[in-house]
């Protein structure tokens, strides 16, 4: 559920919920016919357009920042400018090696802005250099995606049941047991030799 948690950290809030997510792969569903399957797993894992798509879908604006030509190089206004934006949301991190979200936003910390790279697998934030945070997007070794969210801030929603991904998965097969007499006539097919042919 990383890319969930990408969301709800960037914007420290939970008003974008796994329902959200699920709403935006229906919604590239019925844009494209690009099957719900390709951008939604059971255990909770989006694809990169799935977890943009829901953002878009709140309101926010969500710009690349990463253009691949002869070598990757960074398109967007640079961070720190980004930073004295009140716009500015935050940074969406795709890490394609990990299969992995996280993100980037800013904190204001001793009267300053700082920005704080935040990751679900990680025990929190960690503050983190502009100028390494551009880097790590643009060269081969980590190779970043980043993807700038720009927008209001969002309404605080406090986290709930509906945030994970057990309250949508309405396609999940329930656990049912065999009827009695299934179970006997299983159980009597043992009984015989294998069939020869």
């Amino acid at each position: 559920m990383c890319g969930l948690h990408a969301i709800q950290n960037l914007f420290k809030s939970c008003h974008i919920s796994a329902i959200d997510m699920h709403n935006a792969c229906l919604q590239i569903f019925e844009e494209t016919t690009d099957p719900v399957s390709n951008h939604e797993s059971f255990g909770g894992n989006w694809s990169v357009s799935a977890v943009l798509r829901a953002i878009t879908m709140a309101g926010y604006r969500v710009d690349r920042a990463i253009k691949t030509q002869e070598k990757r190089i960074w398109t967007a206004p640079f961070i720190p400018d980004l930073m004295k934006n009140p716009k500015f949301r935050g940074i969406i991190i795709h890490q394609p090696h990990r299969h992995h979200f996280a993100c980037m936003r800013v904190e204001m910390v001793d009267g300053k802005n700082k920005l704080y790279f935040v990751d679900s697998q990680s025990s929190g934030p960690i503050c983190i250099s502009p100028t390494i945070a551009m880097q790590r997007c643009i060269e081969t070794a980590y190779m970043w995606e980043a993807y700038i969210i720009m927008g209001d801030p969002m309404e605080y929603v406090a986290p709930s049941p509906l945030s994970s991904i057990g309250s949508i998965n309405l396609n999940k097969r329930q656990k049912t047991k065999p009827s009695e007499e299934f179970l006997k006539s299983y159980h009597s097919l043992k009984k015989h030799d294998k069939l020869k042919f």
